[in-house]
């Protein structure tokens, strides 16, 4: 389809410059639709669209990782994990999807189109309906969303491979409600993150290594985000690229330096960050609090397959910073794993010792 104009979707704008914000730095309002693809048409166009978000008081996190492809069909693969106490549920729906500058997505989940700002006036509906539960939730941005083609170049993939991958991100913050199927209607109110991203790419052949997510909404109401993650077109030896942002309000800028701390659970730690501005922020543990995991796509088995897929696991938990306020935060890990997992192996039996090279 072609790319709608930013009016035909949302009464906000991208121009932000005279709030201090690089304008090349911040996604268009249209950059929530679907785009008209370009480049190597020997790869797959993905459109993805993930979100994660959890209500402490309801102990529930609900999470999407949602792919339309132009050139697959069917077109919209839709992935749900949903938990809450010891109920967890994820389902898989790939069928053709119901795409316009209104909505997007299939019978298992949906994005309505609101406002679309990228500031904290961008707004999503977000309706899921699984066999065991259902939600119906308001999402909204909390300040700038970074467009990573131009905040961070060269960062994912840019087309050394003939793959390209445009990204932004933003903190989010959800209202709503969720049902349990058979149970009562329950009022959710939580804080998470999503992202955005759109291209001519092969999952499986953009990252070589897993990754390592982290964000919060802190007491003074500000955001921040950081990604570790390698892309395909950097090699092993190099330092692991890691690339972040705070924002509040008014100021959206890069961070330069820290240390991210896990335990050996993968729960975060521990934190101390600083931006190009100056600004320092840090935080340590005080409890984690929820988790659930999602499948990122589909495993694809054969002799010319990349013979690896990705999943991944959202942890959520309570923060103190230094002047002892507590806040929620969010992390995530990403996993590489096999998927033909015996390809290329020896059985080793009885007087059989393994090969060595």
């Amino acid at each position: 389809m072609s790319t709608p104009t930013a009016t035909s979707a949302t009464t906000g704008t991208a121009t932000v410059s005279s709030r201090g914000v690089p304008a090349e730095w911040l996604p268009r309002p249209e950059d929530e639709l679907l785009h008209k693809p370009f480049g190597d048409e020997s790869l797959p166009w993905k459109e993805t669209f993930f979100i994660t978000v959890r209500d402490d008081a309801l102990n529930a996190n609900i999470n999407m990782h949602m792919t339309v492809s132009a050139n697959r069909s069917p077109n919209t693969r839709c992935a749900i994990g949903v938990a809450q106490g010891n109920k967890s549920v994820i389902q898989v729906l790939r069928t053709d999807g119901t795409h316009n500058d209104r909505q997007v997505g299939n019978e298992l989940a949906r994005l309505e189109m609101v406002n679309l700002s990228w500031d904290s006036n961008h707004e999503l509906r977000w309706v899921g309906s699984l066999d065991e539960v259902e939600f119906d939730l308001t999402l909204k941005g909390k300040h700038f969303a970074p467009l990573w083609d131009t905040m961070f170049r060269g960062y994912y993939a840019t087309g050394e491979s003939g793959q390209v991958y445009c990204h932004t991100e933003q903190v989010v913050t959800a209202n709503g409600t969720m049902r349990w199927r058979g149970g009562p209607e329950l009022a959710f109110s939580g804080f998470g993150w999503r992202d955005r991203g759109w291209g001519r790419r092969k999952t499986q052949l953009m990252w070589n290594t897993g990754w390592d997510l982290l964000s919060a909404i802190l007491p003074d109401d500000s955001v921040f985000s950081v990604i570790a993650l390698r892309s395909h077109e950097l090699p092993e030896p190099a330092p692991m690229p890691v690339a972040g942002w705070w924002s509040d309000a008014h100021t959206l800028v890069p961070c330069v330096g820290g240390v991210y701390h896990k335990e050996a659970t993968a729960c975060p730690k521990h934190y101390e960050l600083e931006f190009s501005n100056g600004h320092r922020i840090a935080g340590d543990l005080v409890r984690p609090t929820g988790r659930v995991a999602v499948a990122m796509q589909e495993a694809e088995v054969g002799p010319e397959a990349p013979n690896w897929a990705a999943t991944m696991q959202d942890y959520y938990a309570i923060f103190v910073d230094p002047e002892g306020r507590e806040f929620p935060l969010f992390t995530q890990n990403g996993y590489i794993h096999k998927v033909d997992v015996f390809r290329g192996t020896q059985f080793v039996h009885a007087g059989s010792p393994p090969r060595r090279a």
